[in-house]
């Protein structure tokens, strides 16, 4: 799935002395970073790749075949949106070559999409560390990642009806 972020990305609420406003600066008007990512309940996140810009079809193609494609495996299961970028020949057979396959959401659904979450986590950390330039943004990015653990994981799939009772028990090593 593909999100997007940029340097505008701020908290919404600050604290100050009680009858005080609170103040911060926010850059206005600053290019979007289109992020596309793709994660896995049992390997974590498979692959990212961020771009300043607009995703369209050609990039998500760049991003299929040469981020995501080595990284599937025989028996995965793509869930993406339903949206047309996503809807491609070459990438139907590129991810049937590596033996895996696409399930499209139905439309506006992304409820049933587990990276929304992910996006959602990605995001409040951005705003956190408020990022002034595209070059810490990026790198604020890659940290941002690096913080997604097993349990968000499985608590995100979890919530999107993706995990069974074994996936629960494998991950707190019960058995």
């Amino acid at each position: 799935d593909e999100s997007g972020v940029n340097l505008s990305m701020v908290r919404e609420c600050a604290r100050s002395i009680k009858g005080t406003r609170a103040y911060g600066a926010k850059p206005s008007r600053t290019k979007n970073v289109s992020v596309v990512g793709a994660i896995s309940l049992k390997k974590g996140l498979l692959s990212q790749w961020s771009m300043v810009g607009y995703m369209d079809a050609l990039t998500f193609d760049a991003f299929i075949s040469q981020k995501l494609l080595p990284k599937l495996w025989p028996g995965a299961v793509l869930v993406m949106d339903n949206c047309s970028i996503h809807k491609s020949d070459e990438i139907e057979a590129l991810i049937q070559s590596v033996g895996a396959r696409i399930i499209y959401l139905p439309p506006y659904s992304p409820d049933f999409s587990p990276i929304e979450n992910c996006w959602s986590k990605i995001k409040g950390i951005l705003r956190t560390i408020e990022a002034r330039t595209y070059r810490d943004l990026l790198t604020a990015l890659e940290k941002s990642f690096l913080s997604v653990t097993e349990k968000d994981l499985l608590g995100w799939f979890t919530h999107c009806c993706y995990c069974t009772e074994e996936d629960w028990k494998s991950s707190l090593n019960v058995v």
